[in-house]
């Protein structure tokens, strides 16, 4: 009487759909881990029997777990299982051809069937689109019942059961209370970046920490005096390229075209990097 007690653990919806995203997630790393090392040691080799290598690791998985264990590695995190009374050997093998064979005839589709197995590749599609629009329906008769969350466990019959009796499901409210801290953060950096102007105040820290040239002012007047000319060693003054489209600011210093315009939209009071000397009304192209 008490076995049957706890076989008829009541285990909740959330907890059921947890375990199945854990086991996708853990056999997508074991699988993609496996597969990356076999395909360093042969790459021609592991293109041509990719779907094979594909289906024996997830065999080995699913021998490592449902076969052996009577459960999936998320179900065996959250410490659920199947009922044992209804895993039984032809349920099993049913199991094993519902979820491992299809993944196979799918990638085996995807690699090397050609246009003669056209036939094929339409059946396995209407299957792919019948398997989908069954998961559809059975999720809302899951959200319903609170049993049998995938289509393969509704056909065979098997239920999740806890092996903890009864035990509560802990919520830890210091985690939601976290993301919903780091939420409102990331959406006020969202509404404040767009509107500073960090041009500008580069251009700022670099007037302060630079020391300014006592010559400043004779420099500007001599180079404005000067012509300007373009030599092969010529670099914009703000990236430090060679000038694309090069401009010239009154001072003589050049610019590529889009550094000195990007500024300029951005900061009507720019000046130049280079002397300081702020001449955005007389520009000129080279």
């Amino acid at each position: 009487m008490v076995e049957m007690v706890e076989r008829n653990v009541y285990v909740p919806r959330v907890n059921q759909i947890d375990a199945i995203h854990l086991n996708k997630d853990i056999t997508r790393l074991i699988r993609d881990n496996l597969l990356e090392n076999l395909q360093a040691i042969s790459p021609a080799l592991f293109a041509k029997i990719q779907p094979e290598l594909d289906l024996f690791v997830q065999s080995a998985i699913w021998f490592g777990s449902i076969g052996k264990q009577g459960s999936t590695f998320g179900q065996q995190l959250l410490v659920l299982s199947y009922d044992s009374e209804r895993l039984t050997l032809s349920r099993l093998c049913l199991h094993f051809a519902l979820t491992i064979i299809p993944r196979y005839l799918k990638n085996l589709d995807e690699r090397r069937l050609t246009i003669h197995s056209e036939w094929l590749h339409k059946a396995i599609e209407w299957g792919e689109n019948t398997a989908l629009l069954l998961s559809v329906l059975n999720f809302f008769r899951f959200l319903k019942t609170g049993r049998k969350p995938t289509v393969v466990e509704f056909l065979l019959g098997l239920d999740y059961i806890s092996l903890r009796h009864n035990q509560r499901r802990d919520i830890g409210y210091k985690y939601l209370t976290r993301e919903l801290l780091w939420g409102g953060f990331m959406e006020i950096l969202g509404l404040l970046l767009p509107v500073i102007n960090f041009r500008k105040i580069m251009r700022f820290l670099n007037r302060t920490l630079k020391s300014v040239n006592v010559n400043t002012t004779e420099n500007r007047r001599k180079a404005s005096d000067d012509k300007v000319i373009l030599h092969s060693n010529t670099i914009c003054a703000y990236c430090e390229e060679r000038p694309t489209i090069p401009h010239h600011m009154s001072c003589g210093h050049i610019y590529c075209y889009y550094c000195l315009s990007a500024n300029i939209s951005t900061d009507a009071s720019f000046n130049c990097t280079k002397c300081g000397a702020s001449s955005t009304n007389d520009i000129q192209a080279l």
